[in-house]
């Protein structure tokens, strides 16, 4: 009752514990060592951008050549279909892309990029494909019940229902985490509480269950968004 009723961050799990999580955040440190281009492709619904927006004010102030881009909503349609992927390497071209909000079935689009030599890291929380796409990482909560199967702490509701600003902020905490054990600098100061505006907008407009984390998450950064200069 007490943690339903004054929900703190202290509450929030371990973001290693999300599937892939690890894979995700190294290959995001070595693009970083080698200042490799990222780009993030997100999704135009108030969940895509924000999930977007968090992780374009994480990874540029710590360091990562980082641009996003958004496909259209009529021209181009949802998720990563073949002619927005064209679209975006054609304006900006990488070696790594991040899939926010969308990707979990995007299997020929990612299977393509893999064959030209771009890695696509997909966190995302829709239904994953069968057979799934063959992504460097695929940080999508679905697939946590099996990933933690036999640890009964491991595989409780909220990894289930985070929507992707939720995963976002998860990943932008657990690259800290890393950041900081490997000395990145100004990673030791960096504050992710005043993004959680930004997760509390997402969580709300995407209509995910407001219980466990993400109750959390909205509580927290609807307190944030009373005092936000946004």
């Amino acid at each position: 009752a007490a943690a339903f009723l004054w929900p703190r961050l202290r509450q929030l799990a371990d973001p290693f514990l999300l599937p892939s999580m690890r894979i995700a955040v190294e290959r995001l440190l070595q693009a970083r060592q080698c200042d490799e281009p990222i780009v993030i492709f997100g999704d135009y619904d108030v969940d895509g951008v924000t999930s977007s927006a968090l992780l374009l004010e994480v990874l540029r102030p710590l360091g990562w050549r980082t641009q996003c881009y958004l496909p259209h909503r009529l021209d181009e349609g949802y998720g990563l279909s073949q002619g927005s992927v064209e679209n975006c390497l054609a304006q900006l071209p990488t070696t790594l892309l991040l899939a926010v909000d969308c990707g979990s079935t995007a299997v020929a689009p990612i299977a393509s990029l893999r064959q030209r030599g771009v890695d696509v890291i997909v966190l995302d929380h829709h239904q994953v494909s069968s057979p799934a796409p063959p992504a460097t990482a695929l940080v999508n909560p679905r697939l946590a019940a099996s990933c933690s199967s036999g640890n009964a702490a491991n595989s409780s509701a909220p990894f289930e229902e985070l929507c992707s600003v939720g995963l976002a902020f998860k990943l932008a905490h657990a690259l800290l985490k890393r950041a900081r054990e490997t000395g990145i600098p100004g990673a030791a100061d960096f504050d992710l509480r005043p993004l959680l505006d930004l997760v509390a907008l997402g969580t709300i407009a995407d209509m995910v269950p407001l219980t466990g984390e993400n109750r959390i998450l909205a509580s927290v950064g609807l307190e944030r968004l009373n005092t936000t200069q946004r």
